[in-house]
């Protein structure tokens, strides 16, 4: 494995951190699907200027776009559908956690990045660890569906992590390929929202209006400063860093949602930073 350069490793605590600023503000949401809809939209809103000032992406950029539209919009349903069904302190921590494991053994098969058994073993602990964030107390009991669409959509996060890697360096720039990402992947969402919702779209969308704007800038940060990591440094490192977002999102949801953290998520925390220590030194 290379050395992860430093501006790439900042990138990818900042994605992490605006990750969970916006899974945040989508569990806080009173429709989830008209507000990823809306923010998803607003970002390709601000992103428009790109679209005319760059040229226009060549072929081997366009497949994987399209391929990312396609991944994020099943991601996002599933995404939605676990916050439905369940507590952001269950669903997140299980829908980022398993992405890292999935996601070295998809840059191993596809762009042919390996991994030391040092590093396999520092991303086995930071899944484990992430994963156990979500297991439930005594007083509570886990969720199968929600746990279901939380690991499908840990499925997706692997996938569109590998392909939009793939995307980024074939287009030589994260800022181009986030502007096409979001025209994309916006229109989408919103035809799903409008199907599903009717004439009651827009009504709902003037309710999200406020925490949708936000969001979108979260949107933005965290996708672009993923991108330009995967573009400058392995994908499996990346992602495992990039899901220490459980943690910032765990906090913020004791502190916004009034959900418990507790002295076992503090240890668990600690195991996962140790994980990604031997990731990285591996």
């Amino acid at each position: 494995m290379t050395d992860i350069p430093l501006l790439a490793f900042l990138a990818i605590l900042g994605s992490a951190l605006a990750h969970s600023g916006m899974a945040l503000f989508t569990k806080k949401a009173a429709d989830t699907l008209v507000f990823r809809g809306l923010s998803l939209s607003l970002s390709a809103l601000w992103l428009s200027p790109v679209l005319v000032l760059m040229p226009f992406p060549e072929w081997e950029v366009w497949r994987f776009l399209l391929m990312g539209a396609a991944i994020i919009w099943v991601f996002n349903l599933l995404m939605i559908a676990a916050f439905q069904r369940g507590e952001m302190n269950l669903v997140y921590p299980v829908m980022r956690g398993a992405s890292p494991t999935l996601t070295g053994l998809a840059a191993w098969a596809v762009l042919g990045e390996p991994l030391s058994p040092l590093a396999m073993l520092g991303l086995a602990i930071a899944s484990g660890a992430i994963i156990a964030f979500a297991w439930p107390d005594k007083r509570a009991a886990p969720k199968a569906a929600a746990l279901a669409f939380a690991l499908s959509a840990s499925v997706m996060t692997a996938a569109y992590s590998v392909n939009d890697a793939s995307g980024v360096r074939a287009a030589g720039s994260a800022l181009h390929y986030v502007a096409w990402f979001f025209a994309l992947s916006a229109p989408l969402i919103v035809l799903t929202a409008w199907v599903r919702r009717g004439r009651r779209t827009l009504a709902l969308a003037r309710g999200e209006l406020k925490g949708a704007f936000l969001s979108s800038f979260f949107n933005i940060a965290t996708y672009g400063l993923a991108l330009y990591a995967y573009a400058h440094a392995p994908v499996a490192p990346m992602a495992a860093m990039r899901e220490t977002s459980v943690v910032f999102g765990a906090i913020l949801a004791a502190l916004v949602l009034k959900e418990s953290f507790g002295l076992r998520r503090t240890l668990l925390a600690i195991l996962l930073a140790a994980g990604l220590v031997l990731l990285q030194i591996g």
